[in-house]
């Protein structure tokens, strides 16, 4: 067989097959192109989301929460219980540990949090919270170890 005839008839079987099989995926999975989560019925938009932790933490402002939602944004991954991070980190609702960070009093742990320590990154990774809402987050954590 000729070396160039051997070729398109190569390419056209690829051709062929690569066209048969979208044809064939679109006859049998017509209404199938948005998978729907469990319970959910009708037309469901899936939106494409962000994270720009500027707008969440402008969101905050005055919010009564702000300390518990930072923490979840931004501490959880190392300070949750059980942590996602495991590098030793005093857990949320660890009562001996966080009374020993207690007893240093507010002004240490802002010190800490602010410069960061160990693993930890300076201000806890949260570079656009305020000082105030730092704070409120340190708070949160200590109300939640008591």
């Amino acid at each position: 067989m000729n070396k160039n005839l051997c070729m398109v008839f190569i390419i056209s079987a690829l051709m062929l097959s690569g066209v048969g099989g979208f044809f064939l995926s679109i006859y049998l999975h017509p209404n199938d192109s948005v998978p729907k989560p469990e319970g959910v019925n009708g037309d469901v938009q899936l939106i494409e989301t962000f994270h720009y932790p500027s707008t969440f933490v402008k969101q905050l402002k005055g919010d009564p929460n702000a300390g518990q939602k930072i923490f979840k944004q931004f501490c959880t991954s190392c300070h949750g219980n059980p942590p996602m991070i495991d590098i030793k980190a005093p857990e949320i609702g660890d009562k001996k540990a966080w009374h020993i960070k207690q007893r240093m009093g507010m002004k240490a742990l802002m010190k800490i949090t602010t410069t960061g320590a160990g693993a930890m990154p300076a201000r806890g990774g949260c570079f656009e919270c305020s000082d105030e809402q730092l704070r409120e987050t340190i708070r949160y954590i200590l109300n939640e170890s008591r």
